[in-house]
């Protein structure tokens, strides 16, 4: 039986691996991080969140506010990145950390930022630097957040006063990190500050204004800086369902969570940044968990084939203008999908500029295991393991050294894609870290077992 297995496997991985792939000089590897995954010292919406017991896997961890200790010891984090080869590293300014009140601007805060920044740029990686990426300031939310039209005001205004400060610091600029998923989190489902539930209007408006924001942040820019490239990061899922009713139900939530937001500030980009990480399997009104799929830890279905499905439907909106993909990754604490599912991903990639899609760089999530909003601390994205219980010590996992060599030779050879595939084939029916219901809609505090499944997900 044992041999029966190892030559199916063998078979299936002749089918697939068929060569190595390689990719330009000019071609961006990186990697991602947000202030509220990453910052200690950041007394924001997120912190009173976890301490009402609102965030799961946060109580029960150890040191659970201090997340990564980004803003007092941001050198761990940057030189790992720098050991990596990282070319592009973004991160974000957290909004409320710089303006503390309407019109009143930290100078403190801002010009230690510019040291991060510079402590990035001195180990010679580009910046992407993000200005909203799921956080309003205290002093916003109390007065509606996004739903109270001042608020993309007292934006423009910190937005404004950063890219001016760091303009000649960053190389590319977001506006806003996956809005639709902010929107809807937070006023619809409840599942971000300040938990507000279904309230479709406040959702849509919201979004209203932060498109409003962008489109004039855009233009302002170009009036104003030397050569700013500015786009979004904008989530993508490749939604699909099982039978009629869920495929319709599919096609409306897709339309809207993948287009609702670039369809209205298209011209007002100037590259399509976009994150992926798999499918979003539809049935009724939520996200289902099926038997036969491979997940993430995370509750992402793994299909590398919706990334290039998505690319080319942004083609076919936006014709040529360059894409970005500004986030990928999978939640896997055992390392043993990880391997392939970059390498998959990145054979996407590869593809995709061999079919003509300008694909300016490819950036990971993440570089070490964070506060993954309100799942907490249980889904393990990172390239590096944290051992909370001992001063927060990084631990590299085989497929940091993996991205390393990819990044560092540029190209995915025919023996690492064999290899990564014989991993996690080894491991088939063996039991691994799952943080997500069953339900699909909310994370755990502690990860159920969830078995390797023996199915072909590969491009």
């Amino acid at each position: 039986m044992m041999k029966i297995l190892l030559l199916l496997i063998l078979a299936s991985m002749s089918t697939f691996a068929k060569s190595d792939f390689k990719f330009s000089p000019d071609f961006l590897f990186g990697i991602a991080n947000a202030p509220g995954h990453v910052e200690d010292q950041l007394d924001d919406v997120w912190m009173d969140f976890g301490r009402d017991g609102k965030i799961k896997a946060f109580l029960n961890q150890t040191r659970p506010e201090e997340r990564l200790q980004f803003w007092t010891r941001p050198e761990i984090e940057i030189d790992l990145a720098a050991e990596l080869g990282t070319q592009v590293f973004r991160l974000g300014v957290d909004w409320g950390r710089i303006q503390t009140a309407p019109g009143v601007f930290d100078e403190a805060a801002i010009a230690r930022y510019k040291e991060i920044i510079g402590m990035i740029r001195n180990k010679n990686m580009k910046v992407m630097l993000t200005l909203f990426h799921f956080t309003v300031p205290k002093w916003s939310q109390d007065q509606g957040g996004w739903t109270n039209k001042e608020t993309k005001e007292h934006f423009i205004s910190f937005s404004q006063k950063v890219m001016k400060e760091f303009s000649p610091l960053v190389d590319f600029w977001i506006t806003f990190n996956e809005p639709e998923i902010f929107a809807t989190m937070t006023y619809a489902f409840g599942f971000f500050p300040p938990a507000q539930k279904g309230s479709v209007v406040q959702t849509i408006r919201s979004m209203k204004e932060m498109i409003k924001a962008h489109k004039i942040l855009y233009k302002w820019a170009h009036k104003n800086l030397p050569d700013p490239k500015i786009g979004i990061s904008q989530h993508m899922g490749h939604h699909t369902g099982r039978g009629l009713v869920n495929k319709l139900l599919s096609k409306m939530s897709g339309r809207f969570m993948n287009w609702y937001f670039p369809n209205r500030i298209k011209g007002y980009m100037d590259y399509f940044g976009f994150n992926y990480y798999g499918a979003e399997w539809i049935k009724g009104a939520g996200i289902s968990i099926e038997d036969d799929l491979e997940y993430s830890e995370a509750g992402r279905a793994v299909n590398p084939r919706g990334l290039y499905l998505i690319s080319k439907e942004i083609k076919k909106r936006f014709g040529d203008i360059p894409q970005f993909i500004t986030e990928n990754g999978i939640a896997d604490a055992t390392d043993w999908i990880r391997p392939s599912y970059l390498i998959e991903h990145l054979k996407v990639v590869h593809t995709l500029q061999t079919e003509g899609i300008k694909m300016l760089g490819y950036i990971h999530w993440t570089l070490t295991d964070n506060m993954e909003w309100a799942d907490g601390y249980c889904p393990k994205f990172g390239l590096v393991g944290v051992d909370r219980e001992n001063n927060l010590l990084r631990v590299k996992r085989a497929s940091f050294y993996l991205y390393q060599k990819i990044i560092q030779d540029r190209v995915v050879t025919q023996k690492m894609q064999e290899d990564a595939w014989a991993l996690l084939q080894s491991h088939v029916g063996e039991p691994r870290p799952f943080c997500r219901s069953l339900d699909g809609r909310t994370g755990l505090d502690e990860p159920v077992e969830r078995l390797i499944k023996p199915f072909d997900w590969r491009f």
